[in-house]
């Protein structure tokens, strides 16, 4: 039997004022680096399929 999903009843999510420029420039780092990573991985899958390719 499935459970029941209980639903939050909330109208923002995160702090009462805004960002300070410490934590936007944390945030955009952390980002900067995610995406740095998810192209190394998609370099890397592309090098591979194609020497995959080489070989047949």
């Amino acid at each position: 039997m499935k459970k029941k999903k209980n639903e939050l009843d909330v109208d923002f999510i995160g702090g009462q004022g805004p960002l300070t420029m410490d934590e936007e420039a944390a945030i955009s780092n952390y980002l900067k680096s995610v995406r740095d990573r998810e192209a190394k991985e998609r370099n890397r899958k592309i090098r591979t399929m194609s020497k995959q390719k080489a070989n047949f």
